[in-house]
């Protein structure tokens, strides 16, 4: 299917190119060639299908063709000169990214040709449109919009040809387009110049002075004579695009404008200071070495105040934050110190009251007093002065005992506390103590008891016949004292099974004490790291899963309980289950 399509879009432009080559007549040969914008718009912009039709386009010659064209008067065409706009924005897509194989042909004779007769044509149109009566304004204007079209279209085509620069540079055709009054024309042609020298910063050096001199003339006749602002800003920013391009030039605005400083000061205040403030920057400096290095000062100074005016903002606002901090808390402070002065005002009037109160309540007491006395004979006078002597010490005496058990109750309290404590302890270490001594007299259960003597033997027997006395036997037939007999035979097998048992748990605990031991001794005598051997990793390595197991339960239980307070650590639950008292067998 590709190579289909790929065929298709080959007849096209063979059939075309048949079609200009059949035209007898030149004036419909541009509109013929119009048929490209439908073949090109057809294929993905960037495609390889692109990139072939572009080079079929150079093989059939429709390119030279498209070149030739743009010589014609296409004021007496078909069209008129929306064709010719349309044809040079055609030629410069058709142009961009072609690389055919007669390379020689193409970048020597085609693009240069292709250059000269975009400028032509545009000169033609500045004519045009210059020469036009104002009052066709709408005519005027679609002349300036194909005018403007076909420079775009010629920087189109230099942007991707840049060794086209030096050709537009050098061409006539550029400076009789940058010589006219027209404010419209010229910014469009000093914009054009500007994309010159931003595509290619070396193309001042590849043409002659004169060439430069002239366009260098032309700019500063339109910024010395012309007072429209737009012309004054293209032209500011055009020279600025020149030097940064080209530092060399200058010295030459220096040296061969010298008057240009002061013609510059009538541009001030018209809307494009910093442009202007630029250019006069670069005048002053003189060359380019010294513009650098004022651009540089410039720069550090900016910098520089950049950071002391954020150094003295953040200062300012520390400082604010400061004095708000600092209104703040000695708000604050008088805000507590006039509540304290308050509360102790308060406090005083509270204390005035009651000392009133009680002074008022003492002089009724004592008028009262003095009325009693006055009642009474005086015989009971001297009676009842004393009773009152004897009530009042005796509510003074007990309102200071009180006070004073009151002081020593928190006293005692501590104390009895410490009491209970110790005595707690006391207690539980005695019943630690005491079953201690217990489980050391006893002997090991796996072990029979010793020989009983003569004495011991009739002591028992004595004991025994006592018992039988006190607690007669309830079984009087010959078949219930055999069940019993058996029962007794039962227990006693059952006894000597545990106790082999239990002995074999005593040799295993002995083993493992042993192990301990041995591993106990290793640790102590182990290496430093440094010294450490395979040998020495094996020895301190166990290969029993079980063993690992218990050594780590027992261990995390034995940090369990050294986590513990020491007061918990008496309780019997901490005792070890090996010293717990086995159940009689009987």
């Amino acid at each position: 299917m590709a190579a289909s399509s790929d065929g298709i879009k080959d007849r096209r432009v063979l059939r075309l190119a048949a079609e200009i080559a059949e035209e007898t007549r030149d004036r419909n040969v541009p509109t013929l060639l119009l048929g490209l914008e439908e073949i090109l718009s057809s294929v993905p912009k960037g495609s390889k299908e692109l990139g072939r039709i572009k080079n079929d386009i150079w093989t059939y010659d429709l390119l030279q063709v498209l070149v030739l064209v743009l010589k014609q008067d296409f004021g007496r065409l078909p069209g008129g000169w929306p064709i010719a706009a349309r044809l040079a924005t055609l030629l410069s897509h058709c142009c961009a990214g072609l690389d055919p194989k007669e390379s020689q042909e193409f970048y020597g004779l085609c693009l240069p040709e292709a250059v000269e007769n975009v400028l032509m044509l545009a000169r033609k149109l500045q004519a045009k449109y210059l020469n036009m009566d104002e009052s066709a304004e709408a005519s005027r204007n679609k002349i300036l919009d194909n005018f403007r079209t076909v420079l775009e279209a010629l920087s189109y085509l230099f942007s991707s040809h840049v060794f086209l620069t030096t050709y537009v540079l050098r061409s006539p055709r550029l400076l009789q387009l940058l010589i006219t009054d027209n404010v419209e024309t010229a910014l469009s042609t000093m914009t054009l110049v500007q994309n010159v020298v931003r595509v290619n910063t070396n193309v001042m050096t590849t043409v002659d002075e004169k060439v430069i001199y002239s366009v260098m003339d032309e700019l500063i006749y339109k910024l010395s004579s012309s007072i429209e602002v737009d012309i004054g800003s293209a032209t500011t920013r055009c020279l600025l695009t020149i030097c940064e391009a080209h530092p060399p030039m200058i010295a030459l605005l220096c040296s061969r404008y010298k008057g240009l400083r002061p013609l510059l000061s009538k541009w001030t205040g018209k809307g494009f200071g910093k442009d202007l403030k630029n250019l006069l920057m670069l005048l002053e400096a003189g060359s380019a070495q010294r513009a650098e290095m004022e651009r540089l000062h410039r720069a550090a100074i900016t910098i520089q105040s950049m950071w002391k005016s954020f150094r003295t903002r953040r200062q300012l606002r520390n400082a604010d934050r400061a004095f708000a901090k600092l209104q703040r808390s000695f708000r604050s402070r008088k805000e507590v110190i006039e509540r304290r002065r308050d509360l102790e005002r308060q406090q005083a009037d509270l204390q005035h009251q009651l000392l009133l109160a009680r002074k008022k309540a003492v002089r009724a007491s004592r008028q009262k007093q003095l009325e009693l006395l006055s009642i009474l004979p005086a015989s009971e006078v001297s009676t009842y002065l004393s009773n009152e002597q004897d009530q009042a010490a005796v509510k003074v005496q007990t309102y200071w005992r009180g006070f004073k058990a009151r002081k020593d109750l928190t006293h005692r309290q501590r104390k009895m506390k410490r009491i209970r404590a110790a005595v707690t302890v006391q207690r539980q270490v005695r019943r630690f103590l005491a079953r201690l001594d217990a489980r050391k007299k006893e002997p090991p259960a796996f072990q029979r008891p010793p020989g009983l003597t003569d004495e011991r033997r009739v002591e028992l027997q004595q004991h025994i016949l006592e018992w039988r006395e006190n607690h007669p036997t309830k079984l009087k037939t010959r078949s219930e004292q055999e069940e019993v007999h058996i029962k007794a035979q039962e227990l006693i097998q059952r006894h000597v099974m545990t106790s082999r048992l239990t002995r074999k748990k005593y040799q295993h605990r002995q083993a493992l004490l042993a192990r301990l031991e041995t591993d106990c001794d290793l640790l102590l005598n182990a290496p430093k790291l440094q010294d450490v051997s395979e040998k020495d990793v094996e020895l301190y390595s166990s290969k029993s899963v079980p063993v690992i197991t218990k050594a780590r339960m027992n261990h995390l239980e034995e940090m369990r309980r050294l986590k513990q307070p020491w007061w918990k650590k008496l309780g019997d639950e901490y005792q070890d289950s090996q010293y717990e008292e086995e159940p009689d067998l009987f």
